[in-house]
């Protein structure tokens, strides 16, 4: 920040004594989110209140800030104040007011002048130039004690083989940072608040691209409640970056699972619509063609096929959506926070597909010449594919048929796999002509490579929604490169072929008595 317009900002700042009208922090934290002082001071005052969760989710805003004051004891020592929190809002006021000329609250003003007139040199500290500093996890003591949520309950949680416990922050890690230190001290270990990124124009995760691991707290409850933080993505601290290799198996092993139920849950969700009920063995989704749903079913798919069933049915009878998303509250609270208490991902069953909620359905981008499996606002793969301009319908159809190696060829004009679209001469399909892909050569087919095709003709079940439209995903985010030269995230097994999704061949799919005249 130049110096003038640092300047101004204290100018403002000091319009209003925080220590008088300690509301204004608040008021001053949304317009000013970038103000890491003032998310500090805001986290002091919550802390001072008895409300250890809201204090610690403003001093991880406070990022550097608090790395800096408080690893170097600038304000005071030892753990943060503790007063019992208010029972109302009427009370809340009052015991601001009497601490404001307590003893306990005497180190307040001192500690808001260091803050404002030391900033530039705790930003330098934070940054890294003394290694005492910038080394090793932050620690918040005290600020995370085990308590229960706004719900009054703490979740069971199982424990992945490795001890670490997973969050999918779905867009708002701080607010999932908030939930997890809340539960902080109820065992120890390390849970870790993950994150796909979000699309250039902010509409959907890309799952497709990675999940990652953002932020880790090691709970120590034994010895004191406290919570270590550990950074594992730059963007999130000016610090030194942990190491995310041993968490990428588990959180590879946890994307596998969620992918596994939602396409074992569309599949029965399409056999529900075929046939007017619900399968009662995992078999009636893998019948030979032409009610071929899905080529065969993994052993783990066949496992949860009870359990997948089981949720779908109590989901019809409560009028609930399947693993539906917490109600959110905004009172008394800088960011919204959820009711419910965070439950770590890696201990859901695996037939839940949370966050993968909705059936799978299939976006064609006509301009952008890609296709994109979703499920909600999550874009689960993304291919590069071959259309035909004007003579590409536009519109919405469903998956009215599968089959594998059309004409009984392989490598055929309509390579390995092909998926009518509402019985009709259009199709998605595979091509003899791998160079036409990213371009408009077709008849008004949708091209695919061989190894896309194959991986979508596994995860989609016959009653697939496909919409075929102009712009209707998003542009190519930072670092991706153009959908017919594929890229990070797009392709086979997200742009790494190897690792496809696949199922085994349990049924006959093919169809050899049929001439097909897909317009390619």
């Amino acid at each position: 920040m130049k110096e003038n317009n640092r300047n101004d900002q204290l100018e403002r700042f000091f319009q209003h004594n925080p220590i008088e009208d300690p509301l204004y922090l608040k008021k001053y934290v949304k317009e000013h989110p970038d103000h890491k002082m003032a998310w500090y001071l805001l986290g002091r005052e919550y802390a001072a209140q008895g409300k250890e969760g809201k204090a610690a989710y403003c001093f991880a805003q406070a990022g550097e800030i608090y790395e800096a004051f408080e690893r170097q004891k600038i304000s005071i020592e030892g753990p943060l104040p503790s007063y019992p929190s208010p029972a109302s809002s009427k009370e809340a006021e009052s015991s601001a007011l009497k601490r404001k000329t307590s003893g306990k609250a005497k180190w307040l003003p001192v500690l808001v002048l260091l803050l404002l007139l030391a900033v530039p040199a705790g930003m330098d500290l934070a940054k890294g130039d003394v290694k005492d500093i910038s080394s090793g996890p932050s620690k918040i003591s005290d600020s995370a004690p085990a308590k229960t949520s706004n719900s009054g309950s703490v979740p069971v949680e199982a424990i992945a083989s490795n001890g670490v416990k997973l969050y999918l922050s779905e867009g708002d890690w701080g607010r999932k940072l908030q939930q997890v230190l809340g539960l902080a001290g109820t065992g120890t270990g390390e849970s870790v608040i993950m994150e796909a990124p979000s699309s250039a124009d902010g509409k959907w995760q890309e799952w497709n691209r990675f999940v990652k691991p953002l932020i880790g707290v090691e709970s120590q409850a034994e010895g004191g409640k406290s919570a270590e933080l550990k950074y594992y993505q730059s963007q999130i601290c000016s610090c030194q970056i942990a190491d995310s290799t041993a968490l990428t198996p588990v959180i590879t092993t946890w994307m596998r699972d969620r992918e596994q139920a939602i396409v074992l849950q569309s599949a029965v969700q399409a056999y529900q619509k075929k046939t007017g009920a619900m399968p009662e063995k995992p078999e009636q989704l893998t019948k030979p063609y032409p009610d071929n749903l899905l080529p065969g079913l993994t052993p783990e798919m066949q496992e949860i096929f009870p359990q997948v069933v089981s949720r779908l049915n109590e989901s019809a009878k409560s009028g609930k959506p399947l693993d539906a998303k917490p109600a959110t509250e905004t009172k008394d609270t800088p960011q919204q926070t959820t009711k419910e208490p965070a439950s770590p991902a890696n201990t859901q069953p695996k037939s839940s597909a949370d966050p993968l909620r909705e059936p799978l359905s299939i976006l064609i981008d006509t301009d952008k010449h890609q296709l994109a499996l979703v499920s909600g606002n999550i874009i689960i793969r993304k291919y590069p594919v071959g259309l035909g301009a004007e003579k590409t319908p536009q519109g919405e159809f469903v998956i009215s048929e599968k089959v594998r190696n059309p004409n009984g060829k392989s490598n055929g004009e309509f390579g390995s796999r092909g998926m009518t679209l509402s019985d009709t001469l259009y199709a998605i399909h595979g091509t003899n002509k791998p160079s036409s892909v990213g371009k408009d050569e077709s008849h008004g087919c949708v091209r695919m490579l061989q190894a896309d095709v194959e991986e979508l003709y596994n995860m989609v079940p016959h009653e697939t929604k496909v919409t075929i439209g102009k712009g209707i995903l998003p542009p190519e985010s930072e670092g991706s490169s153009s959908p017919s030269g594929g890229g990070p995230g797009t392709g086979a097994g997200r742009g790494k072929p190897d690792q496809s999704f696949t199922l085994p061949l349990q049924t006959k799919d093919d169809n050899p008595g049929k001439k097909y005249k897909w317009l390619d």
